[in-house]
């Protein structure tokens, strides 16, 4: 979270400070026509791609900048065991007063599904669903800031193309040419700088949250799973904590990739 923000600082400070180093006024940077046609135009082209539904999702996953969705597994696998144990002393139904204290949506979905007694070999396909769903709203919001930043480049030149044409309508004004040329590069300024400084890293920041989201919420199918299937609370830990450290464990492609230099050395010697 803090990285996100200070690089998010860190692109501003860069651009307004390296403006001020040549002794350009500040103001330079600011043009209202500018922002209309680059960010308005970069809106009006996510619509047209998204509709207004996504790219009121995506502007909604740009908080996670500031506030990631937060899924403690950990917890989440103390929590599984404790609903193991009122499940098998009282009946799943008695783990409808726990649905209250669950704010994460799908764990309450997936939850409800057992207080329903739901058959366990419907369970499965029923989570699957649901966190395919879930993963496809989380992935849209990194869609949209990519897409951004693919329009907003092409479009900031577009504004650029328009400013020079003002000022190639002024030519009996010669001293305004200047003016009206480092006006008109501010759109481009906009729109490169936006795409690259904030649209591209952000949609790559919120896929990666939305891919973790994704593996995370796996582990919680297997916990419900075990649930539904009236395992004990030991039993719970011990299968859930196991699939938590498989995820954190290095790839095998690591460990392989230094086999070859073994032999290598072996058939050298």
């Amino acid at each position: 979270m803090i990285g996100g923000i200070v690089g998010l600082v860190g692109a501003f400070a860069v651009i307004i400070l390296g403006s001020m180093a040549d002794g350009d006024p500040l103001s330079s940077l600011f043009s209202v026509t500018a922002s209309i046609i680059v960010f308005g135009g970069t809106a009006a082209a996510l619509v047209t791609q998204f509709g207004f539904a996504h790219l009121f999702g995506g502007l909604k996953r740009a908080s996670w900048l500031f506030k990631p969705p937060n899924l403690d597994l950990h917890a989440f696998i103390d929590q599984v065991a404790e609903w193991s144990t009122i499940g098998r002393s009282q009946g799943t139904l008695a783990l409808e007063a726990s649905l209250e204290e669950v704010t994460d949506p799908f764990q309450k979905k997936a939850l409800q599904l057992i207080v329903d007694n739901t058959p366990v070999e419907d369970l499965h396909p029923i989570l699957a669903n649901l966190a395919a769903e879930a993963g496809r709203e989380d992935l849209v919001g990194g869609e949209v800031w990519e897409a951004a930043g693919g329009y907003s480049p092409t479009i900031g030149v577009m504004g650029a193309v328009l400013g020079l044409i003002h000022v190639m309508m002024r030519l009996d004004h010669p001293e305004e040419l200047g003016a009206g040329i480092a006006t008109a590069f501010v759109a481009t300024i906009y729109g490169v700088g936006a795409a690259n400084l904030i649209f591209l890293p952000l949609g790559t920041r919120l896929a990666g949250m939305a891919e973790a989201l994704e593996r995370e919420r796996a582990v919680m199918i297997q916990g419900f799973m075990l649930l539904a299937e009236g395992k004990s609370g030991i039993m719970i830990k011990q299968i859930l904590n196991s699939l938590v450290a498989e995820k954190k464990a290095p790839p095998p492609a690591a460990e392989a990739a230094d086999e070859p230099l073994g032999e290598t050395a072996e058939q050298a010697a």
